[in-house]
């Protein structure tokens, strides 16, 4: 796993894809990260978004959290949330990092995640294409 910034341009599908992405819970030991409290209906909405979360694109590889001190959750998958004027892309792994970590993600990607639709649902898709057109054709 790669680290990122928070709402920083998610750059890994290319710099056309880059625009209309941002990360979000890209952690890494020897980082620092905002850390607080976070409504629990947002951990809670997160953690049924990524029971089956639909990828437009899929990274290679799989990553285990190096924040724990012995055996880290692994993760493989991503979960792309759709906003208003971007999608952010975070790690399977942000819902570990917000519980075991105190991770705090940034606010808007907070209300992102209680306004999203159901994975996989026609809603779902619109917001993607709405404001992700580049990905779906890197992708597609």
């Amino acid at each position: 796993m790669a680290w990122h910034e928070d709402l920083s341009p998610f750059a890994d599908f290319g710099p056309d894809c880059a625009a209309c992405l941002g990360a979000v819970g890209w952690l890494e030991r020897g980082r620092q990260f905002p850390t607080g409290a976070v409504d629990p209906a947002v951990y809670a909405r997160l953690v049924e978004l990524l029971r089956h979360p639909w990828e437009p694109a899929i990274t290679v590889g799989f990553h285990a959290c190096d924040l724990c001190l012995y055996d880290g959750p692994p993760g493989k998958r991503n979960l792309y949330v759709p906003a208003d004027a971007r999608v952010f892309v975070c790690p399977e792994l942000v819902a570990h990092y917000m519980n075991a970590h105190a991770y705090r993600p940034p606010d808007e990607f907070c209300a992102a995640v209680l306004d999203c639709p159901e994975m996989r649902s026609s809603t779902y898709l619109k917001a993607l294409l709405g404001v992700a057109r580049p990905l779906m054709k890197a992708t597609g």
